[in-house]
């Protein structure tokens, strides 16, 4: 059986794949991420810690069938409908059925989202859900993959390193932080952190007919 996340789609013409959209305080969402650290670490959902959650193994270390992911690889869930505590998955198609979230396609801020991460995101002209923090630690990489048509992602770097990038649409692209980038993730795509600190993003789903009808 195919992995979930090697399923192949159709690719979405938007005339880029990463796109610079709107201006981040650098400063303000590197803090409000120290923030999250600080009050709600124990919500951070661990690789090594929760490979009992898969349904569909997707770690991998030589990176091959599955990404490339350290035991101390994590990520914050911002977004779940219920206000349950603690950490839950981030990649809920590959989880046992006992570990989804009762998708509803709303926003669904749990109580970690809050503060100028959350007003960035209320702040956007279209609709967005399944907001997380992902930490990739040095030796982090996703497998070429594709997501599915109807929705592409908004990335933004709150820490990073020059050897962090990604590899889409043939070409190696940085991002900086300081910018929220909307990235075409039903073009194949893969990340890898070849550098030696965290690379930590803030980042969520957007329904690709807004991008369409805000950038038409």
């Amino acid at each position: 059986m195919m992995k979930r996340y090697l399923q192949k789609y159709d690719q979405v013409d938007l005339g880029w794949t990463v796109k610079p959209w709107f201006k981040v305080d650098v400063e303000r969402i590197q803090k409000w991420y120290d923030d999250l650290e600080r009050d709600y670490s124990d919500w951070k959902f661990y690789i090594g810690e929760n490979q009992h959650i898969w349904e569909t193994p997707i770690v991998d270390p030589e990176g091959i069938t599955g990404h490339r992911l350290m035991d101390d690889t994590a990520y914050y869930t911002l977004c779940w409908n219920s206000n349950e505590p603690g950490p839950k998955t981030f990649e809920q198609g590959c989880a046992k059925p006992e570990y989804r979230d009762d998708d509803n396609d709303e926003l669904n801020p749990r109580e970690c989202f809050k503060g100028y991460g959350l007003e960035l995101v209320k702040s956007m002209p279209i609709r967005s859900k399944k907001w997380l923090v992902t930490i990739h630690t040095p030796g982090t990489k996703l497998i070429m993959h594709q997501d599915s048509t109807d929705k592409i992602r908004v990335h933004i770097p709150i820490y990073t390193n020059s050897d962090s990038n990604w590899i889409i649409g043939g070409e190696e692209i940085h991002m900086e932080p300081g910018w929220a980038y909307l990235v075409n993730t039903t073009v194949p795509h893969s990340l890898e952190n070849k550098g030696t600190t965290n690379r930590i993003h803030l980042y969520g789903k957007v329904w690709t007919e807004d991008v369409q009808k805000l950038f038409s």
